[in-house]
């Protein structure tokens, strides 16, 4: 999927995942995560995205888990996924490292409401016997006027520019693209990193990523991108 690594915001992507929950018997109704043991393995499930983040360290520790729970704003398309870092097991959807005795996922029952190369998971599986630290960060849906933390490429499921052909599209086109979705965008300048307000129109569109509700930061540069990433990265099968 394409991130522009200057404008992510100091996050790491790494897969889809929707955080399921970890407990011996049923948990609490008033508990923010809900937490199944099955088997040798707990399943973690968060119920409460706004709870207060020493609420889900208090719940994890009481099952002897050293996992720190974060929440970060991000686009309604990315909301509830996954990113997995600074951890020993640096996840991804559906694979860990290392390979055994690390944290997996568990994909949502039934087919993907999106083309998601990484399938839908749904759950975090965790050995019941764990004991590494790691560190979650769950996306919740970005309340008005708040920045994403986590910003979704232009192209992703979901995203305005979901299966279209942008990247090195001149800014001008892109600019009209994207105001027929109703999205502003800002620019960012590739050599010395910078934010603008508006660059050359025949300058060209190397990447991009929502950085808010509405709101779109497009990387640009005088020169076209001369690896651009193919189109069914982002968009499987063309569709």
């Amino acid at each position: 999927m394409p991130v522009v690594a200057t404008l992510a915001a100091a996050t790491v992507v790494a897969g889809r995942v929707l955080l399921p929950a970890l407990g011996i018997g049923p948990a609490p109704t008033s508990a923010a995560l809900d937490i199944k043991r099955e088997d040798d393995h707990y399943i973690i499930t968060v119920k409460d995205l706004f709870a207060d983040p020493e609420t889900y360290q208090s719940e994890l520790r009481a099952r002897g888990l050293d996992i720190t729970l974060k929440l970060l704003p991000t686009s309604a398309s990315r909301a509830r996924s996954v990113f997995v870092i600074n951890s020993v097991d640096l996840v991804r959807a559906g694979r860990t490292a290392p390979a055994e005795g690390g944290i997996t996922t568990v994909d949502a029952p039934g087919p993907c409401p999106q083309a998601e190369p990484d399938g839908c998971p749904a759950s975090l599986k965790v050995p019941a016997g764990y004991r590494q630290k790691a560190e979650i960060v769950l996306g919740r849906e970005a309340r008005p006027g708040e920045r994403y933390m986590i910003p979704p490429g232009l192209g992703m499921p979901g995203e305005p520019l979901h299966c279209v052909e942008y990247v090195n599209r001149t800014v001008t086109e892109v600019l009209a693209m994207l105001r027929e979705r109703g999205v502003e965008p800002e620019f960012a300048l590739l050599g010395p990193r910078r934010i603008e307000p508006s660059v050359p129109g025949d300058w060209y569109v190397h990447d991009g990523v929502m950085s808010a509700a509405g709101r779109a930061t497009v990387l640009t540069d005088p020169a076209p991108n001369p690896t651009p990433q193919p189109l069914d990265a982002s968009c499987p099968g063309g569709s």
